[in-house]
């Protein structure tokens, strides 16, 4: 028997019941559409949350320590990395901010007078030991030397009355920053032109990083970035300080520093003590229960779907009992009863998510419109298609099999 001749009777079947099947093909579409650009967004949010920062992050803990108005400070910055420096554990200490915490985005200018930014880059500040502390891979070139390092008051200095030169700092480049900032060329030994805490500085390029990503949004201009350091000594500076623990033992080194820093520097608030692990879930938390909705949307979708494709069915059972019986006194099997409501289901659902593919499309066109989603990709639509069509096919299999396991004499009186 061909193809189209054990199909004909299924659409001749259908034809009768146009309203009811199409009714059915049209929901099935509009979960495929709904299902397919919900998958999209959860596991978008699902690949930002695992990507990593390039730094360890689990040997890593922020103490934001802030000073009081009016209160005798006798702690400086530079005895504050000393204390932190002799805990016990600690591997590093760094005045500065950890990726994911407050780092900012600037331009980067291939001179002082420039007006167009050559690119914009998250910039990593802070005090000698920066580097070390975020525990940052040089590719090419060298490590920032402490050596090298300016100190505060050369920085913050009169730009107009202070030489450029006191005011350039050493740099390093992620990998991707050096090839959009210089392609084709060496990055290394080039200056370029930023503005760092509201003062004008020259970087000058030392060193090529390996990634270090400052914020994770799933764009690829996260990892463009720039470390570059100074040098404290007797400054009072408040802000955040880091650590870097020796592996595995941050949980049992964060307290005794906390509590160290805060004996040396009595006249400060440690407003946060915070291991990048907490800093992470922080980032991540408003995508967590984002995730955790749209999850039972598309529980809901899917549940409501499968009851409507195997009610209807039931309900094609019931009608055709009599027709099953006489099928089956012809000799038709159990096993052709079993696919006739298979095939009969595959050619809605397939219909369904035909459909439903195109939508999926446009939806998120729609939604790229207006909450800058990025472009759907195929493969999640065809897993979605394969989805949805194993789900018709199971949700109408115990339908059928109570079709197949009715006798033909009972068939045929219940008739």
């Amino acid at each position: 028997m061909s193809p189209f001749e054990t199909v004909r009777p299924i659409l001749s079947a259908l034809r009768s019941h146009r309203a009811a099947a199409l009714l059915l093909a049209l929901e099935i579409a509009l979960t495929l559409a709904v299902l397919c650009n919900l998958v999209f967004i959860v596991s978008g949010n699902l690949q930002r949350a695992r990507t990593p920062t390039g730094v360890p992050e689990s040997d890593i803990a922020l103490i934001q320590s802030i000073g009081v108005i009016g209160a005798d400070n006798p702690g400086t910055a530079g005895s504050n990395l000393a204390t932190l420096q002799s805990v016990p554990g600690v591997l590093s200490a760094a005045y500065g901010g950890p990726p994911l915490w407050r780092v900012d985005r600037i331009g980067l200018f291939d001179s002082a007078d420039a007006q167009q930014p050559l690119a914009q880059a998250y910039v990593f500040a802070g005090s000698q030991g920066l580097n070390r502390t975020l525990g940052v891979r040089i590719v090419e070139g060298r490590d920032i030397e402490d050596a090298e390092l300016p100190g505060v008051a050369e920085l913050a200095g009169d730009p107009a009355s202070t030489p450029s030169a006191s005011r350039q700092m050493p740099a390093l480049l992620t990998a991707p920053l050096a090839r959009k900032l210089f392609p084709g060329q060496a990055a290394i030994g080039q200056i370029l032109h930023a503005n760092i805490f509201d003062t004008p500085i020259n970087l000058r390029v030392v060193g090529v990083m390996a990634p270090v990503r400052a914020a994770i949004t799933g764009r690829a201009e996260d990892a463009d970035a720039v470390l570059t350091e100074f040098r404290v000594a007797g400054e009072g500076l408040g802000g955040g300080y880091m650590i870097r623990s020796q592996p595995g033992q941050l949980a049992q080194v964060l307290p005794l520093a906390a509590r160290a820093m805060q004996q040396a520097n009595p006249g400060h608030v440690q407003q946060r003590v915070v291991p990048m692990t907490s800093l992470r879930e922080e980032q991540f938390r408003n995508d967590t229960a984002t995730n955790r909705m749209l999850l039972t949307i598309m529980g809901i979708l899917l549940t409501v779907t499968a009851l409507g494709v195997g009610g209807l069915a039931s309900f094609w059972v019931q009608q055709r009992t009599k027709q099953i019986g006489i099928r089956r006194a012809l000799g038709a099997t159990r096993n052709d009863i079993l696919r006739y409501f298979q095939l009969e289901n595959f050619l809605i659902v397939g219909g369904g998510v035909a459909i439903g593919a195109l939508l999926a499309f446009v939806l998120n066109q729609w939604l790229m419109q207006h909450y800058e989603l990025d472009r759907l990709d195929v493969k999640t639509v065809l897993a979605g298609v394969v989805a949805v069509c194993l789900l018709g096919q199971l949700a109408v299999l115990g339908p059928a099999l109570r079709a197949a396991s009715i006798p033909p004499v009972v068939a045929t009186r219940s008739a």
